[in-house]
């Protein structure tokens, strides 16, 4: 009890210098946060939402200095976006993201080599990088005319693609690329898998798919499966499942509903009051939709629920450090991307919005 009394001791005091900052600093200063984000950085924050729209919102605003709770991909994107003078820090340089890890430019420049041989890769080839990368391997798909996309924009951008090319290159998650598709009518004898820690020696599945997808997954929505779907029914009689598309296929087909973070907290606060839901995501973000929605039952689709410890690691003395740091005439955490990367990364960007108003 006594040290609960203390962590909350420390808590409302980091809480009240943060305030005390962001008044100091007035519209100077955008603080953003993650929908993933612990509970006290989304109270201290401006903000919340995912990251595109975060990004967005940042270079929209008239702040000098953007501080993103979030993980670095997140921050790189808002870099990239940034207006001239803005400029953007995160909290903890080592928030990093699984799925982005599971691919760099390296692996990149090999794979597309390697398809070379079997794809001609500069006609038949357009690459698709989910926002969920870092800065130099959306510079790579932009660089071969390719698009960004988000979860929700991942139909349209991947309809606007093939309209363009014979063959897709999704990466790096491979179940939102082949959720993507499933929707979009190309079953999986239309489509590949590149792994690129084992290169296959037979090249054969590649010339014949439609789309190749990029072996990386989320390591916190690849946890549900379907025995979760079971489970969460037998234990709730009339719960409804939504889940994210980066799910595994099996889960995303026993759901009742599929969408990005902004859809499942839409479809939870626009239903009835009484309504259950299973929600198949991070769960800060279960946990806080439960909590502002006391009227209805809301529950994670996982047991135990699944955290991301990279969203984990933003505290508060952290963010309270980067503001101090601006009062001091300092710029901890600077996020900086050179423009030999973030001009064809923006390039990538500026198509996803150009295939969106394609599919308009």
């Amino acid at each position: 009890m006594a040290h609960q009394l203390e962590v909350e001791r420390l808590s409302h005091s980091w809480i009240e210098e943060i305030e005390a900052t962001k008044r100091r600093l007035g519209d100077e200063l955008l603080i953003l946060a993650h929908h993933y984000q612990r509970d006290e950085i989304v109270k201290v924050a401006d903000f919340r939402g995912d990251s595109l729209e975060l990004a967005r919102r940042a270079a929209a605003s008239s702040a000098h200095w953007i501080t993103f709770c979030g993980v670095h991909f997140m921050a790189e994107t808002a870099a990239i976006l940034a207006r001239p003078g803005q400029q953007v820090l995160i909290p903890r340089a080592d928030a990093g993201c699984f799925l982005a890890h599971s691919v760099d430019r390296v692996q990149l420049l090999d794979a597309w080599e390697r398809l070379s041989q079997a794809i001609d890769v500069e006609r038949e080839l357009l690459p698709v990088a989910y926002v969920n990368t870092s800065a130099e391997v959306k510079a790579f798909v932009g660089e071969r005319g390719g698009a960004c996309c988000t979860s929700s924009s991942a139909g349209k951008v991947l309809a606007w693609a093939l309209a363009r090319a014979p063959k897709v290159f999704f990466l790096p998650d491979q179940h939102l690329g082949r959720n993507t598709a499933h929707a979009l009518g190309i079953g999986d004898a239309e489509i590949a898998l590149w792994d690129p820690n084992y290169p296959p020696e037979d090249l054969s599945q590649f010339r014949r798919a439609r789309v190749i997808l990029w072996r990386g997954a989320c390591n916190v929505h690849v946890r549900f499966l379907p025995e979760d779907v079971t489970r969460v029914r037998k234990e709730h009689p009339g719960v409804r499942v939504v889940v994210h598309p980066e799910c595994r296929p099996e889960v995303v087909r026993l759901a009742d509903e599929v969408g990005s973070t902004s859809h499942i907290i839409r479809v939870v606060e626009g239903s009835p009051p009484g309504a259950g839901w299973a929600v198949g995501t991070e769960h800060r973000l279960v946990a806080r939709l439960a909590k502002e929605n006391p009227d209805k039952k809301v529950v994670s689709l996982g047991d135990p629920p699944p955290y991301c410890a990279y969203m984990s690691l933003i505290r508060l003395p952290d963010l309270a450090r980067v503001l101090s740091g601006l009062l001091s005439g300092e710029e901890p955490g600077l996020v900086e991307v050179p423009e030999e990367v973030a001009g064809p990364a923006r390039a990538a960007l500026d198509r996803m919005w150009e295939a969106l108003d394609d599919g308009r």
